[in-house]
């Protein structure tokens, strides 16, 4: 590894973080400088209408890519356009292989979401190699192997644990892109939180908490970088089929679950990163401030 590459970083696969830091930085590709909404106006008639990828060449941070949501956001981002950052504490190389295999672009970046100096050492690669920030996707929190008991037998240092994972990494990766994405005067930031704050779960009361912050965080950011052009929402899913749902969670509880849902069939990680890419997307120009739900109908209570 070079001596000038923070020593909390790692390159992608096939050494992609060299060829990232020599690629130049958007704007500096051409002198000819056109609003993404006007771009369509410059089409000369009788010219082929070929519509590129709605995020074709922006460049979106996913925090927790490594695997299950978080990989299926990258690869989803990755397949409408957008290059892809997976920033996780585990290797995301098998995610960038899948989007390199599929003809995308991704990098792996090894860092710990919770870290402050981590943080600002990923973020600034990405910034130092592509030059901007368009998208970021905080999907990084802990879930599995949260221990479920009533909130007077939590003890401080697992309240504290669980807040710090879900609530601390989503606070210190916005604030990491608040002044790039201020400065280019456009921006998506999208907080993945979950239904059960909806309805108050029963015996997980640190993680309700947390997912609780991020919703009122996604609001006041929401507030505080619209004026700037950036939009933030959030996704709230519900009990999402992945590799350690099913191992952790009782096929009855699922079943149960599934019933309780206007659309009784699992979901899926791919419904998770449908609603992120269409918060990510041009069609949704308009929309911050919301947390949309996927969770087949399931908080809308009985009939």
């Amino acid at each position: 590894m070079d001596q000038h590459v923070p020593p909390l970083l790692r390159r992608g696969r096939g050494g992609r973080l060299q060829a990232l830091r020599h690629r130049p930085p958007a704007g500096a590709r051409g002198t000819l400088r056109v609003h993404r909404d006007q771009a369509p106006q410059l089409r000369r008639q009788g010219d082929p209408v070929v519509d590129a990828p709605e995020l074709a060449g922006q460049i979106a941070i996913v925090t927790g890519g490594a695997r299950a949501i978080g990989r299926a956001i990258a690869e989803t981002l990755a397949g409408r356009g957008a290059t892809v950052v997976s920033v996780d504490l585990a290797s995301s190389d098998e995610t960038v292989g899948a989007i390199e295999a599929a003809g995308g672009s991704a990098l792996s970046l090894t860092a710990d979401v919770t870290d402050e100096q981590a943080v600002a050492a990923a973020f600034r690669e990405v910034l130092d190699g592509y030059g901007r920030i368009d998208v970021l996707v905080n999907n990084a929190g802990l879930f599995a192997g949260i221990e479920r008991r009533p909130f007077w037998e939590i003890d401080l240092a697992e309240w504290e644990h669980v807040l710090g994972v879900n609530v601390r990494s989503v606070f210190l990766c916005s604030r990491a892109v608040a002044e790039p994405m201020r400065a280019a005067g456009s921006g998506r930031i999208v907080n993945i939180a979950s239904n059960v704050v909806t309805f108050g779960m029963a015996n997980l009361m640190h993680y309700v908490a947390s997912k609780a912050a991020v919703i009122g965080m996604t609001r006041s950011m929401a507030r505080e970088l619209g004026p700037s052009g950036i939009a933030v929402n959030g996704v709230a899913p519900g009990l999402v089929t992945t590799e350690i749902t099913t191992q952790t969670v009782s096929d009855e509880y699922r079943d149960l679950v599934a019933k309780g849902q206007c659309l009784q069939v699992p979901i899926l990680p791919a419904d998770i990163a449908g609603a992120v890419a269409y918060l990510c997307s041009p069609s949704a120009r308009m929309v911050t401030g919301q947390t949309l739900l996927v969770n087949g109908g399931a908080t809308m209570g009985p009939a």
